[in-house]
């Protein structure tokens, strides 16, 4: 993972100084710029998003008084890891000074300065040239917050007459996306940015998306966690209870309009893997319903039950609401091959000479004669989210590329830890490599923004 991120440690700015910058003050002339000093301090005050490179960015306030307060959002495994930063900051003679004062996470043990110098400052972009190392980096001011229940609509708009948008832009499509025309959808819970580029500069806007009609199958948040998140999110005035082996339950009878009792249960590890909600007679069963249809994917309807399903933390999560019972199940449903199943398989297959016939006498296929003909299949009919698998040979009948199809409601931010963990990025779109074997690992979206495919190739040698 070091390797991973070092690209975008690289690329932060001086307000991520827990990248340890060398401290560098100067008085050296030779550095001002002439015109720097009719920049503004007044300029610099505010909220600012700053891109960092490998799908990581950082929150930048700077506050009237000097303070500063930024946050560094990156992907980490399996969630979004977010790192604190607090100091102050200095303007004089188009030079920017930041010393920061402390981490949460643990990588400063004093005072780290760092000086820029000021390349360009309008009311929308600061543009900053380092003056140890050699790079330039800019943030984008942050001009509004919206806020947004999953499956709302609004349009972007930058409350200025010189501003002419030309191009949109979202930092996470799981959560909102945006058109060519400024049109947002608010599609999951969370946080993203929506980048807005024009002529005199990129504003962004905030967007939260969450359900505040319908929060009680927010629940998911705590899916795979460790006791510990359970009990900070929801307090430690529980009941607790332990089966012979080793299941935790733990069951909280709620002070909420719409839930009177949640069971959590844990494996025999510690983590959450089944969650049961009983809901009172203030939500109906259509209120129930209309919710769970916002955020997931109706699977199968039998009865008077409803079972949903979405992917979270690799696995595929099944939501089952029974109208009987009034009752959700939260609960993380084994599939017979999930990515890393399919990953660990296709690891084996790039790195070895391994004959398409035996690739498909090891998933269960029948090749037929178009196959043998073609030198490739293609197998249908796999477990949620995947549909298919495509499989092509060699001149000599070696696999050479596979291609793991995904179903119409997969993104690229639903697994991206999965290409965080296990990948390197390259220089060419949507491609990765693997550390440790040999093969290319690239993937295709389509014009709506979801995954179409993953595709495995051999790296050509010379």
């Amino acid at each position: 993972m070091n390797t991973i991120y070092s690209k975008g440690i690289c690329l932060l700015t001086a307000v991520m100084a827990f990248v340890l910058l060398t401290a560098c003050s100067s008085d050296d002339d030779s550095y001002h710029v002439p015109g720097t000093e009719n920049f503004s301090r007044d300029m610099i005050v505010g909220e600012w998003y700053e891109p960092l490179g490998e799908g990581s960015y950082a929150i930048v306030n700077y506050n009237a008084d000097g303070s500063l307060n930024a946050t560094e959002i990156r992907a980490d495994k399996q969630d979004w890891k977010h790192s604190p930063n607090n100091g102050y900051w200095e303007y004089s003679d188009g030079r920017f000074t930041v010393v920061t004062t402390g981490s949460s996470s643990g990588l400063l043990n004093g005072n780290n300065k760092a000086v820029y110098q000021m390349k360009n400052l309008t009311k929308y972009e600061i543009q900053l040239s380092s003056l140890d190392l050699d790079l330039i980096s800019g943030d984008y001011r942050i001009v509004d917050t919206y806020q947004m229940n999953v499956g709302q609509s609004r349009q972007a708009i930058v409350n200025d007459g010189d501003f002419v948008p030309q191009e949109y832009s979202t930092v996470n499509y799981h959560v909102a996306s945006v058109d060519n025309a400024g049109k947002i959808e608010a599609r999951h819970l969370g946080t993203t940015y929506i980048l807005i580029k024009s002529s005199i500069g990129t504003a962004v806007i905030r967007v939260v998306v969450n359900d505040s009609e319908n929060d009680f199958d927010d629940v998911l948040q705590i899916m795979g966690s460790p006791l510990l998140t359970v009990t900070k999110e929801y307090g430690k005035m529980y009941t607790y209870s332990e089966t012979e082996d080793g299941i935790i339950i733990l069951q909280y009878n709620l002070d909420d309009e719409n839930v009177m009792t949640m069971l959590v249960q844990t494996d025999t590890d510690g983590y959450v893997n089944r969650i049961d909600m009983y809901l009172s007679n203030n939500i109906t069963p259509g209120e129930v319903r209309a919710s769970l249809n916002r955020k997931y994917h109706l699977y199968k309807t039998s009865n008077s039950t409803n079972l949903y399903i979405t992917q979270w933390q690799f696995r595929t999560v099944g939501i089952q609401y029974s109208e009987e019972d009034h009752g959700l199940v939260f609960y993380f449903m084994e599939a017979k091959n999930s990515l890393e199943w399919w990953d660990s398989i296709f690891n084996e297959v790039m790195n070895n000479n391994i004959s398409i016939f035996d690739l498909a006498d090891f998933l269960g296929y029948e090749m037929t004669m178009q196959d043998y003909y073609s030198g490739a299949f293609i197998m249908r009919g796999l477990d949620y989210p995947f549909t298919a698998v495509g499989v092509r040979a060699d001149e000599k009948w070696y696999v050479d590329k596979a291609q793991l199809y995904f179903d119409d409601y997969i993104t690229f931010q639903d697994i991206e830890f999965f290409f965080n963990r296990y990948y390197l990025p390259t220089s060419g779109a949507h491609t990765y490599v693997s550390p440790e074997y040999t093969y290319f690992i690239g993937y295709q979206e389509g014009d709506d923004g979801y995954l179409q495919y993953l595709q495995y190739s051999k790296r050509k040698t010379n």
